[in-house]
């Protein structure tokens, strides 16, 4: 995304991305290319002379010769398997080398990428808004408009009365707290899931096919218009009772990624219907449904970045359950490992347990020692015990 908003920083998210995607696959290769083609253009021919030709080639094939030769001598003599043996090469690091090729191909996009003026330009083109027709047009779309309203009112009817029936029963089930197993439980949470995932998908999909043209100013499109806002805002009732079942579920169970990932779900898809009402009420286009979207999935990708996870899920866990998993806490990253030990520290458990955190709250240390000041991050150099 950096790459692509350094080529124009006016266009949208997703082009940015396929402007990115596309520099670091194959800019490398295009620009090359490019440069050899002009320098054959505007310069005569350069060639190496025969001899310089033939000292590189030497060159090549003594080295090989070399490594073939040496390794065969290597088994066949004590003495000159110690002396190849101490030849360290250890100072030469792998993974430095590949970071540093990639970051090189990583700025040269970045200082001189492909040309995108065409599609900068295209992706300007398209406007966020939809553009009033003429009365004419609407006149001559009269009865294509009536029929896709009378076919878009039953249409949102039918799914309304289906989903309004379909709340009531999730109203009497949260009212009525059946008592269900953990499994049961989860199974009911991520039943709810998939029912909203599939909702929303369908309610985004029949009101952009609806008034994806012409019907959004059509003067008798207040039937339609009103079932879609109804529609979207049952599916808010929906996204509610699912997220008070996976709260319920939390408060019983305690955090975990999953969990988490559920209310994040949960946050995205109130931003989808929210633009999609939008979408409707202001009259916007897909397009600025896609761009709109796919940025509230990037802001949420770089605030959740920013969040200690596992220190997170630790401590709420461990502060606010009788009985808190401890084996998925340990399972999770090493930078919970203080918290754990203080936690077993205080409270009685499981031998095999307190030995566990006791080895991971040790090897956590050792690996901080060994570290570097570049390695370290905010989260590391809070969790490591000063004492």
């Amino acid at each position: 995304m950096f790459i692509g908003k350094s080529i124009s920083n006016t266009t949208s998210l997703y082009l940015s991305w396929l402007l990115g995607l596309s520099n670091l696959l194959i800019a490398f290769v295009a620009n090359y290319t490019q440069k050899q083609n002009k320098e054959t253009e505007e310069r005569p021919k350069h060639t190496f002379s025969p001899q310089v030709i033939n000292r590189l080639k030497g060159a090549c094939f003594a080295v090989l010769l070399l490594v073939l030769f040496g390794v065969l001598y290597k088994n066949a003599n004590p003495v000159f398997d110690n002396l190849i043996v101490q030849i360290n090469f250890n100072f030469v690091s792998i993974p430095w080398l590949v970071f540093t090729f990639l970051g090189y191909i990583l700025f040269l996009n970045i200082l001189k990428p492909l040309d995108a003026r065409e599609l900068v330009a295209f992706d300007l083109a398209q406007k966020n808004h939809l553009e009033k027709p003429t009365e004419e047009v609407i006149i001559t779309e009269k009865q294509k408009l009536e029929s896709e309203h009378t076919l878009g009112t039953i249409i949102f009817t039918a799914l309304n009365l289906l989903l309004l029936f379909f709340l009531a029963t999730d109203i009497i089930y949260i009212v009525q707290k059946t008592e269900m197993t953990n499994a049961a439980y989860s199974e009911s949470v991520h039943q709810g899931v998939y029912a909203l995932l599939f909702s929303v998908v369908i309610a985004i999909v029949l009101i952009l096919y609806f008034f994806r043209g012409n019907l959004n100013f059509y003067k008798k499109n207040q039937h339609i218009k009103s079932l879609t806002y109804v529609w979207i805002c049952l599916n808010l009732l929906l996204l509610i009772f699912t997220g008070y079942k996976n709260f319920t579920y939390v408060e019983v169970l305690g955090l975990t990624y999953k969990r988490i990932g559920v209310f994040v779900y949960l946050m995205l898809n109130l931003t989808g219907l929210i633009t999609a009402y939008i979408k409707v009420a202001r009259v916007k286009s897909f397009v600025y449904l896609v761009r709109t979207n796919l940025a509230t999935v990037f802001a949420f990708l770089i605030l959740s970045a920013a969040i200690p996870w596992d220190n997170t899920i630790t401590w709420f866990n461990i502060s606010t359950l009788h009985n808190p998993d401890i084996n998925y806490l340990i399972s999770l990253g090493n930078t919970n490992s203080r918290q754990l030990y203080e936690y077993a520290d205080l409270n009685e458990m499981d031998e095999n347990l307190r030995n566990r955190i006791q080895e991971k709250y040790t090897d956590y240390l050792t690996v901080q020692a060994t570290k570097t000041w570049q390695e370290y991050t905010l989260t590391q150099l809070v969790s490591t015990d000063t004492k």
